[in-house]
């Protein structure tokens, strides 16, 4: 009956909105996942709702870890791969793609070089054309290479005046030395000037190789569709390249001693780099790590934000980092203020530091932050390339397959002492790394009250 309103009806407050009830994990598409007898890596995942397939490539090693002392020389590989091959010319390419209704991208960073396509499912066979043609048949050609060269360059001298690239350099090479991680991988003027052609070729053909790669199909494909081109497209590859063990052996220096001024005259802001070494990607702790930076800088709710946005109004934004890579990498604080709080800010951010690995973050921070990032995963995995870049980080980082079935779970099973306990273990406030570009006239003797200055 109508008028039949039970006890618990009546004691609902409906203006407020019924409290949601606790995340729930995320179900991983299922994946194939084989290895040919010449080494190539083979992932599918099948989705037939829509009549479209990413294909996504990673070559292992053929990052910028793999420079040598050619900075730059990875990305300009990858980046050319589509610029021309022994029957295409870049234009060419570009056309046909566009024809297709596709798209076509190829670049690198530390761990890998990548080339993705997608494509509708009924150009596909065109698709894998064109993509297996650029993948095994790239020229390099002198011109094509000396146009991206002056592009490089050009990005190079722009960089000169952003301080926060300045800062990002310095802090690289005093934290990783002459370690790779310690290079800029988009190089720099004269490693830029030196690459050759050559040098390209000679990259292409030490990591370019079926050993090296990953290949991933997603959405309107089967797997047998997926060997049947990978065996029919990519034979061409060579099975092995250069014999290299990578290896990252790292000593902490002594440098946290003090303050390192990148010196801008003239500027009227401070930007602010602050931290240390970090964690690489498979680290069994990164989970953890994650939820713990959130709390501490990693969203515009965070500590750090709070303390220097909200509350002393220096800045328009400051955030914190970990940045994982697959060997090794990297934490810090990045922030921009007004040069003449450079040395409160610097002060408020250590005080921070101090309290996040020293105290037990509250139960509302925790709470909110576990339903942030909760909310956010799904959304990384909307789109089928999204999907085909998670899948291989799978097997590139060497992570568990039911990785990220578990993700959610992860994180809303972490206690308030496992976010104490990761703080204490990957954060060491006594061993903070300060880099600061501005106008050393300005700031220089502010931030003798913090630490001795490094030379100039």
């Amino acid at each position: 009956m109508i008028n039949n309103i039970t006890a618990q009806e009546k004691e609902l407050d409906r203006t407020k909105p019924p409290k949601a009830g606790p995340p729930k994990d995320v179900k991983f598409p299922e994946y194939f996942d084989t290895t040919l007898p010449n080494g190539i890596n083979v992932l599918v995942i099948e989705n037939n709702k829509i009549p479209a397939v990413s294909v996504r490539l990673v070559f292992k090693d053929a990052g910028s870890f793999n420079d040598g002392n050619k900075f730059g020389l990875a990305s300009l590989t990858a980046e050319l791969l589509t610029k021309g091959t022994k029957s295409m010319k870049a234009t060419e390419i570009a056309e046909e793609i566009d024809f297709l209704g596709g798209s076509l991208n190829a670049g690198s960073d530390w761990d890998g070089s990548y080339i993705s396509l997608s494509v509708l499912k009924k150009h596909l066979n065109k698709g894998i054309d064109i993509l297996s043609d650029v993948v095994q048949n790239p020229v390099f050609e002198n011109d094509e290479l000396s146009r991206f060269k002056e592009q490089r360059l050009s990005a190079i001298l722009q960089g000169k005046d952003d301080a926060g690239n300045l800062s990002d350099k310095r802090f690289n090479k005093i934290v990783f030395g002459d370690l790779p991680y310690g290079n800029p991988p988009e190089g720099t003027e004269e490693s830029i000037k030196n690459i050759t052609a050559a040098d390209l070729q000679d990259f292409y053909r030490n990591y370019y190789t079926s050993s090296n790669l990953i290949i991933a199909f997603v959405g309107d494909i089967t797997v047998d569709e997926a060997l049947k081109f990978t065996e029919d497209k990519f034979s061409k590859l060579p099975e092995i390249g250069m014999n290299k063990t990578n290896s990252f052996k790292y000593s902490d220096p002594e440098s946290y001693k003090n303050v390192y001024i990148v010196n801008k005259p003239g500027a009227v802001q401070s930007n602010l780099r602050i931290g240390h070494i970090g964690i690489a990607r498979n680290n069994p702790d990164y989970i953890a790590v994650t939820i713990m930076n959130t709390i501490l800088g990693g969203y515009f709710g965070s500590r750090i934000n709070y303390i220097l946005r909200e509350k002393h109004g220096f800045t328009y934004g400051a955030r914190s980092y970990f940045n994982p890579h697959l060997y090794s990498g990297d934490f810090s604080v990045d922030t921009d203020v007004r040069n003449e709080v450079t040395d409160t800010a610097i002060s408020l951010i250590l005080e921070e530091l101090k309290k996040i690995t020293a105290e037990n973050v509250t139960d509302e921070e925790l709470e909110t932050v576990k339903n942030y990032m909760s909310g956010v995963f799904p959304l990384q995995l909307e789109t089928a390339n999204a999907v085909a870049t998670r899948v291989i980080n799978l097997k590139l980082y060497n992570l568990p397959k039911d990785y990220y079935n578990k993700y959610i779970s992860s994180i809303t099973s972490l206690t308030k002492d496992d976010i104490l306990n990761s703080a204490k273990k990957y954060i060491n406030p006594e061993k903070i790394y300060i880099v600061v570009s501005g106008d050393a006239g300005v700031i220089s003797e502010k931030l003798k009250k913090i630490r001795g200055l490094a030379d100039l």
